[in-house]
C-alpha cells in the first residue's frame, strides 16, 4: 500500500463507537472512502466478552465485533497492527507507527479507554494484571491455577467481571475497595450491603474502606506476595489484579488543540472544537444533567449511540442529538441488579427518596425524585419494571406525587403509566427506552452468540 492514503473519512478505533460510526457513514454516504485504524494486531473484538475468552467459554474468533466480510461488503479499509502516533488536525492528517500517513477530510476519534493505575508503591515488583485486551488474557491465564490467591483491587463493574472469571477458574479471590461500599459508582449503601453479602456467600473475601499503600514479595523467603493497607493490615496473595476503573485514551490529543478535560469535549452532535473532527465512545465526556457535572459515559449503549450520531453528521446527515443512557444491568452470582441515574448517592439533597423491600427475599427498590423528575432508581432482585423507569428518566417526564404509587404498583400508579404509555405511542417514542438498541446490538453480534447462548439464572424466591 502507498505511504500516504487519502480518504474522505478516517476512524481511529474499531470498538463499538467506531463500528457504529462506520455503519452510519455507509448508510448516509455509500460511496465515500472510509479508513478505520485498529492499533491491535488481532481483528477488532467485543471487549465485554473478554471475560468469557479468559474463562474458555468462547474462542477468539467468537468475540469478533464484526466478521472480516462486514468490512469488505461495506468497503471499509481496516488497518490493523499499527496505532496512530501523531495527529495533526489543522493539516488533516495522521501518522501510524508504521510510518504511513493518512490524509483525511473528516476524522472520528474513538480510541476508548485504558485501565487506570492507582498510586500503590511496588506495583512493578509483583505479578500485576489488568483485563482489557486479548493480550491481557494471554498474560492472565498462566496465573489462574486452582487455589492461587488473587488480590483484586477495586470492586466496581470491572472488578465484578474479573472476579467472576477468577472464581470460575478456581482462583481464591481477595477483593479490596478503597471506598466504604462495593460498586461505589452505582449503588447506594443499602443496595451495596446486599451485593456484598452475595459476594461473601460465594467465598469472595471482601475488604471495603481499605486502601493499599504498598505491595511486594513476601519476606524471609516465603512464597507469594504481600500487600499493606493504610490501616496496617497485611494481605497475602500470589498475583494482583487491577480493576480500579478506566481512563480515556487522550495521549493522541497532546499538542493538537483539541479540547479535553476528563475526556474529549464534544457537542450533542459529537463534534469537537477542531474543524472536521468528531469523537465518540469512552474517550469522550458529556454533561450529566442529573448531577450537573461533566463525566465519561463509559457504556456500550452510549458508545453505540455516539458513534451513530458522529458517523451520520460526518457524512452530512442529520441525527437526533445525543442523550446519554444512565443504565447499568448486571447479575451478581445470580442476583440481578439494575441501576440508573444518580443511584450511587446515599443522601441526595433536595430530593424525595422512596424505598420498598421484601421480608422474604433480598429484594430492594429505590426511587429518587427531584423537582418532580426521576433522577435515580435501583432494583435489586426485582428488575422486571426497570425499562419503564428508564423511559421516565430519559424522557424527563414529571412523575411528581405518582412516584410512591409507581413503587407500590397500585391503581393510581398503573393509571399514570397507562396515560404516559399512550402518549409515548402517539408520539412515536421508544418504549421501553434502550430496548431497541439492546435488541439491535444482540442481533448484530449474533455470530458471537451474544444474546443467544446466555446463561439463564433464576432470581431467589
Amino acid at each position: 500500500m502507498p505511504d500516504t492514503i487519502h480518504t474522505r473519512y478516517a476512524i481511529v478505533g474499531a470498538g463499538t463507537a467506531g463500528i457504529a460510526a462506520a455503519e452510519a457513514l455507509r448508510e448516509t454516504d455509500p460511496a465515500g472512502d472510509v479508513v478505520m485504524i485498529h492499533g491491535e494486531s488481532v481483528p477488532p473484538y467485543c471487549r465485554p466478552l473478554i471475560v468469557e475468552l479468559l474463562m474458555g467459554e468462547r474462542a477468539a474468533d467468537q468475540i469478533l465485533i464484526r466478521e472480516p466480510e462486514w468490512f469488505a461488503e461495506r468497503q471499509v479499509t481496516l488497518l490493523s497492527g499499527a496505532p496512530v502516533v501523531n495527529l495533526a488536525p489543522r493539516e488533516k492528517h495522521l501518522t501510524l507507527a508504521s510510518g504511513r500517513t493518512i490524509a483525511w477530510e473528516k476524522l472520528l476519534i474513538a480510541t476508548g479507554a485504558q485501565p487506570a493505575t492507582p498510586p500503590i508503591a511496588g506495583l512493578t515488583d509483583v505479578p500485576m494484571l489488568t483485563l482489557s485486551t486479548q493480550e491481557d488474557v494471554a498474560r492472565f491465564r498462566p496465573h489462574c491455577r486452582p487455589g492461587a490467591r488473587a488480590l483484586l483491587v477495586g470492586i466496581g463493574l470491572l472488578g465484578l467481571q474479573a472476579m467472576t472469571a477468577l472464581k470460575a477458574l478456581g482462583v481464591r479471590v481477595i477483593a479490596v475497595e478503597a471506598r466504604s461500599k462495593i460498586l461505589p459508582m452505582i449503588l447506594d449503601v443499602r443496595a451495596a450491603a446486599i451485593a456484598q453479602r452475595r459476594l461473601e456467600e460465594n467465598d469472595i473475601e471482601v475488604h471495603v474502606g481499605t486502601k493499599l499503600t504498598s505491595v511486594g514479595r513476601a519476606a524471609g523467603g516465603a512464597a507469594g506476595c504481600v500487600a499493606r493497607t493504610g490501616g496496617g493490615k497485611e494481605l497475602g496473595f500470589d498475583f494482583l489484579v487491577l480493576t480500579t476503573g478506566m481512563r480515556p485514551n487522550l495521549a493522541l490529543l497532546d499538542g493538537t488543540g483539541i479540547a479535553s478535560e476528563r475526556g474529549v469535549v464534544v457537542t450533542e452532535n459529537m463534534e469537537t472544537n477542531a474543524e472536521g473532527v468528531y469523537a465518540a465512545g469512552d474517550v469522550t465526556q458529556f454533561h450529566n444533567w442529573i448531577e450537573e457535572r461533566a463525566e465519561v459515559h463509559a457504556h456500550w449503549v452510549n458508545a453505540y449511540r455516539q458513534g451513530r450520531i458522529a458517523g451520520t453528521h460526518m457524512a452530512g446527515g442529520q441525527a437526533e442529538p445525543y442523550r446519554p443512557s444512565y443504565l447499568n444491568s448486571l447479575r451478581l452470582f445470580g442476583l440481578p441488579i439494575v441501576t440508573m441515574g444518580a443511584s450511587r448517592i446515599d443522601d441526595p439533597q433536595g430530593a424525595q427518596v422512596h424505598i420498598a423491600g421484601s421480608e422474604v427475599r433480598p429484594a430492594y427498590t429505590r426511587l429518587v425524585v427531584r423537582h418532580g423528575e426521576l433522577i435515580a432508581a435501583t432494583f435489586v432482585n426485582d428488575v422486571t419494571r426497570a425499562g419503564v423507569f428508564q423511559y421516565l428518566m430519559r424522557q424527563r417526564i414529571q412523575v411528581g406525587d405518582a412516584a410512591a404509587s409507581l413503587l407500590a404498583q397500585d391503581r393510581a400508579g398503573m393509571e399514570f403509566l397507562h396515560k404516559i404509555h399512550a402518549e409515548a405511542i402517539s408520539g412515536d417514542v421508544e418504549w421501553p427506552a434502550s430496548m431497541d438498541l439492546i435488541d439491535r446490538y444482540r442481533k448484530d453480534h449474533g455470530h458471537t452468540r451474544w444474546g443467544t447462548d446466555k446463561k439463564t439464572e433464576k432470581s431467589e424466591a
